[in-house]
């Protein structure tokens, strides 16, 4: 069970009077280390970009199949669950299947493949794209990983790179984002609405029978906030 050392309502009032961020419209590519990710932290970017004809592609590193300790056939069984609620999420963001990149990387493992995460990176991003990526600070593993592979490649390709947060809402604290030039993003209404639909497909981490999911109720409350927090790099 994960306690947030911060409740909602501090960080809702210590994000409340951020500065408002434009998001660039330009061809952009989403790096998500876990099914879910992707519209946890940029869900109604995404949708934003999208309801604009905005390209957008999504990179999941992972197929998030050790979320729960289980044995080998379950973990099977939740790759494919994952895999399908994702493509289902993203439909309702209005990315289709064929912009979703599947690298089947280990799941908590990725520091063991970040040469090769960084080098498919590079593959995919093409010149004038927009990456996005999860904060290189947001405590946990494999979002650190992405974020250390997506700035090599935005670095040597000269693209944008641009941070998202989820895990820095319940394992951090305000101090952790002192001196940063963090942004509010202000979706609209539909784009709102979007992601909390996306949201609602990723069942498996939502509900689980005989124990926690990873992600209960109550560490939900920042994807219900009327604005995405974003770092860009």
């Amino acid at each position: 069970m994960i306690t947030p050392l911060v409740d909602d309502a501090t960080w809702l009032e210590q994000h409340g009077s951020l500065p408002v961020w434009q998001v660039p419209l330009v061809p952009t590519l989403v790096v998500a280390p876990h099914p879910d990710d992707e519209t946890l932290g940029a869900g109604a970017l995404i949708a934003t970009l999208r309801a604009q004809g905005v390209p957008v592609e999504v990179v999941a590193v992972t197929d998030g199949e050790n979320c729960y300790d289980v044995s080998q056939p379950e973990r099977e069984n939740m790759r494919r669950a994952r895999e399908a609620e994702q493509a289902r999420a993203l439909q309702c963001l209005g990315v289709m299947a064929a912009s979703i990149h599947r690298l089947r990387l280990t799941d908590s493992g990725l520091h063991l493949w970040e040469a090769e995460l960084t080098d498919r990176l590079m593959e995919l991003a093409s010149p004038g794209m927009h990456l996005l990526a999860p904060w290189t600070g947001d405590f946990h593993p494999d979002h650190e990983a992405c974020a250390r592979a997506a700035s090599t490649v935005a670095k040597a390709k000269g693209l944008p790179l641009t941070f998202y947060f989820f895990w820095t809402w319940h394992r951090g604290t305000p101090a952790v984002l002192d001196g940063l030039p963090v942004r509010r993003f202000l979706p609209s209404a539909a784009a709102l609405l979007a992601k909390q639909a996306a949201l609602q497909q990723h069942r498996s981490q939502l509900e689980r029978a005989g124990g926690e999911p990873i992600l209960p109720g109550y560490l939900l409350g920042p994807a219900a906030w009327p604005f995405e927090v974003f770092l860009p790099a």
